[in-house]
C-alpha cells in the first residue's frame, strides 16, 4: 500500500545526488530549479484497483502544492501487490476538461504497467477542488495567462507536475526506473511534446492529437493572439512545443485525425518534422476527446515495443517518385494487409474542414505503390495496417508529384 512518504535527510541526499537527474535537457529551461528534481512527498487517500494520492507539486503562490493523482498497477487490480515486481511504467497527461481519469491508470494496469494518471487543474477525480490545488479563475484552465510570478502560470506547474509524477512512479519499487514512458491527450498531447524534449528519461512518447506551432495554425491561435504582443511572445518562448520537440532523444508516436478541430494538419506537420526518430498514425475520421484518443492501440505496441521488446509498429519510408509512380518501402515485423492512398481533393482554407477519401494501393515485396495519383489532389499521404489493426502513415505530401 502507498504511505505518506517522509524522506530522511540522509535518504534526500541518496535520492537528490545518486539517482539519475533529469539530464542537461533541463538545463537553461525554465524549470530547471532545485525541486524539480526531487521525489514528491504524498499521502494515499483511498485503496482500490486504483489508488487515490495526492502529491506535492511545485510551489505555488508561496506554498507547496496539492495535485491529486490515480496509481494503478498490475497489484492493485487483485490486491495482492506480491505481482508487481520489475514494471514499465507510463505517465498519463489529460486534456482540456480533464482529470485524473481513474479508468486510464486502470487500462495500462491491465496490460501490466504501473500507471499514473494526475489532475493538472488542482481538482479531484470528481472535477472539485481539492485544498492546496491550483486555482482555476471560474473553473476555466488559464492555459495562456502570463502573471509578473512564473510559479502562478498554469502551464509551467503543468509541466512540473508532469516531470514530479515522473519522479514519482520511478522511485516506486516495483517499477524498472529505465523503463518509462509518456503520453497524453489533447493538451496533454502539447505537454508531451514539450516534455519530450525536456525529460529524456522517458523510453518513448506518445502525443495524441497536441502538437507544436499552436500560433501558426491551431484553434488555440486565436486564444494566444488575444494576448499583448508581449506576453504573446514570452508564451511562445517559454511553452509551445516548437521550443522543445526538436531536443528529444526517445522515439516518438504521433497520433491524429485528418480533420480534427483543434490541432491543424499543417502544424501538426512542423512539429513532426522537427524529429528524425518519429512514427506517424493519421487517421481520417477519428474523433477527438480522452477515450477515442486514449483508445487508440497503436499507442500501446508502440511503447510496449520499447519498453518490453515486443513487435514494434511498422515503418514507412519517404516516397518515391519514378516515372510518376509513388511509392514508399516499409518495415514491418508483423505481415501488413491493407494500404492505402489518403487523400483530400478539396481547396477549403481552414484544413480541419476538408473532405478526406481513401483508396486501395498495392504491396509488393515490402513496398506499397500505386501508378499515378488522381487528378487534383491537394493533400495526401500513404498509409499501411497490420494484421493486428494497426495503422501507421507516411509523412503528409501538400501537393500532386508531377
Amino acid at each position: 500500500m502507498l504511505t505518506r512518504y517522509n524522506t530522511p535527510i540522509f535518504i534526500f541526499i541518496f535520492l537528490f545526488f545518486g539517482l539519475p537527474r533529469i539530464n542537461a535537457q533541463i538545463k537553461g529551461t525554465i524549470w530547471d530549479t532545485n525541486e524539480i528534481y526531487k521525489v514528491p512527498d504524498y499521502k494515499t487517500l483511498s485503496t482500490d484497483s486504483a489508488i487515490g494520492i495526492v502529491y506535492q507539486g511545485l510551489t505555488y503562490k508561496g506554498q507547496p502544492k496539492n495535485v491529486f493523482a490515480y496509481y494503478s498497477s498490475p497489484g492493485t487490480l487483485t490486491g495482492d501487490r506480491s505481482k508487481d515486481k520489475n514494471l514499465p511504467a507510463v505517465v498519463l497527461v489529460h486534456g482540456g476538461g480533464g482529470t485524473a481519469f481513474k479508468a486510464w491508470a486502470i487500462l495500462w494496469a491491465k496490460k501490466g504497467y504501473a500507471a499514473i494518471a494526475m489532475d493538472l487543474r488542482g481538482n479531484d477525480a470528481k472535477k472539485q477542488h481539492i485544498a492546496g490545488g491550483f486555482d482555476e479563475p471560474g473553473s476555466l484552465t488559464p492555459y495562456f495567462t502570463i502573471t509578473p510570478d512564473l510559479n502562478e502560470q498554469w502551464m509551467y506547474q503543468a509541466v512540473g507536475d508532469a516531470i514530479l509524477a515522473h519522479n514519482l512512479i520511478r522511485s516506486f519499487k516495483e517499477v524498472d526506473s529505465n523503463r518509462t514512458a509518456l503520453t497524453g491527450i489533447s493538451w496533454g498531447g502539447i505537454i508531451s511534446c514539450a516534455l519530450a524534449g525536456i525529460d529524456n528519461r522517458f523510453k518513448a512518447v506518445v502525443p495524441v492529437y497536441g502538437c507544436g506551432y499552436l500560433f501558426q495554425s491551431s484553434a488555440m491561435r486565436k486564444d494566444l493572439d488575444k494576448l499583448s504582443p508581449s506576453d504573446r511572445a514570452t508564451w511562445i518562448k517559454q511553452y509551445d512545443p516548437s521550443q522543445y520537440i526538436g531536443k528529444a532523444k526517445m522515439p516518438v508516436l504521433f497520433i491524429n485525425g485528418t480533420n480534427d478541430g483543434n490541432f491543424f494538419l499543417d502544424s501538426y506537420a512542423k512539429t513532426y518534422k522537427e524529429l528524425k526518430d518519429k512514427t506517424l498514425s493519421i487517421k481520417i475520421g477519428l474523433k477527438h476527446n480522452h477515450s477515442y484518443g486514449w483508445g487508440n492501440e497503436e499507442i500501446y505496441y508502440f511503447i510496449n515495443s520499447y519498453l518490453n521488446g515486443t513487435a514494434p509498429l511498422a515503418k514507412l519510408d519517404a516516397i518515391k517518385v519514378k516515372k510518376g509512380a509513388i511509392s514508399s518501402k516499409f518495415k514491418a515485423e508483423i505481415p501488413i494487409v491493407q494500404a492505402y492512398l489518403n487523400y483530400t481533393k478539396d481547396t477549403t482554407a481552414v484544413l480541419k474542414d476538408r473532405k478526406w477519401e481513401r483508396m486501395p494501393v498495392k504491396i509488393t515485396d515490402n513496398k506499397v505503390w500505386l501508378q499515378t495519383l488522381p487528378d487534383g489532389i491537394t493533400i495526401w499521404y500513404l498509409s499501411v495496417i497490420d494484421k493486428r489493426g494497426l495503422q501507421v502513415s507516411a509523412e503528409l505530401q501538400w501537393s500532386v508529384i508531377n
